[in-house]
């Protein structure tokens, strides 16, 4: 099945280049764009939100679907758009991952958490808000057609529900004790970092227009590239909270790759994950540079700055 003209009126033979921290701008000033809020707004609820969303990040999720969809002149907007509900999605579950009844974190992205600076309600309906204003902003993508709008929302819906961020976050907290061997660490990774790297990637491909074959290879980087940035993540957790910009030491008494086989090990996981990832990238037929380039910024094992 093809996925040709997802953005409608439009052609894509030749969509420009990006670099990578341009697009983090642009997705900086969208996002502050999309806090504008309406009258009869609580203060608290909107400062929450701003808090969260607007705190130091390198953006990975909304610049790699960014950079895979690679739009013309005339489609910048509705790209970030996408890539901004992503990123309104990423910073709802951070919130609610942060929460005392979760990982009991006291900083995050270089700031208190959430809960910390507004409280645990509102910091929760901080997150509702969120997630609902995400799937309001893809509803009302005029430009883009309907079936594409209702796909989009269903690979964002499948992400972060209950076989997605919200199951990973459940092992997390209650099952983790059973997570003992690498596949289970493996998999655990992907629903708590992998799904949404590949939803983010995988929107990008639909609104681009690529074929089905494509687009399978754009999830498999995604995949790798999601379970790559989870391990260095993890490698993190050992440094110090002026280099990680939040919480460190949280996995001390959990089963991580780092804590199972050392961060030699780790390190050397990470480097497969991103060797798997370049081949699957090679294969969906993207412009690859630009996306090498966000990975090479984001994945210095074990020393990125912010997840």
């Amino acid at each position: 099945m093809s996925s040709t003209g997802m953005l409608s009126g439009t052609s894509q033979n030749t969509a420009p280049h990006w670099d990578p921290a341009a697009v983090r701008q642009l997705v900086e000033a969208r996002l502050d764009d999309h806090l504008t809020t309406p009258a009869g707004v609580p203060a608290t609820l909107s400062g929450a939100m701003r808090h969260a969303l607007l705190a130091p990040s390198k953006r990975v999720r909304p610049v790699l679907l960014f950079l895979v969809a690679e739009p013309e002149e005339g489609q910048t907007q509705t790209v970030l758009d996408v890539g901004c509900a992503v990123e309104m999605v990423h910073t709802a579950s951070l919130i609610l991952d942060d929460l005392p009844c979760m990982d009991d974190a006291q900083m995050r992205r270089q700031r208190p958490t959430t809960h910390v600076a507004f409280g645990q309600a509102t910091a929760i309906l901080g997150a509702i808000a969120l997630l609902t204003r995400a799937f309001g902003i893809i509803a009302g993508l005029d430009d883009v057609p309907a079936p594409t709008r209702a796909r989009l929302a269903q690979v964002l819906a499948d992400a972060v529900g209950w076989d997605g961020l919200v199951a990973g976050q459940e092992i997390d907290v209650n099952g983790r004790s059973a997570v003992v061997e690498p596949l289970q660490i493996d998999q655990l990774n992907w629903l708590k970092t992998g799904v949404l790297f590949v939803a983010a990637a995988e929107m990008g491909a639909i609104l681009r227009g690529l074929e089905d074959d494509k687009i399978a290879s754009v999830r498999e980087f995604a995949r790798h590239f999601g379970l790559a940035f989870q391990t260095a993540d993890d490698l993190l957790d050992k440094s110090s909270v002026a280099v990680a910009g939040k919480d460190v030491n949280k996995d001390a008494d959990k089963t991580t790759l780092v804590t199972l086989f050392g961060a030699g090990k780790a390190e050397q996981t990470c480097r497969q994950h991103i060797a798997d990832a370049e081949a699957a990238l090679l294969a969906s037929g993207i412009n690859a540079a630009p996306v090498r380039t966000l990975m090479a910024r984001v994945l210095e094992a074990g020393r990125m700055t912010q997840k």
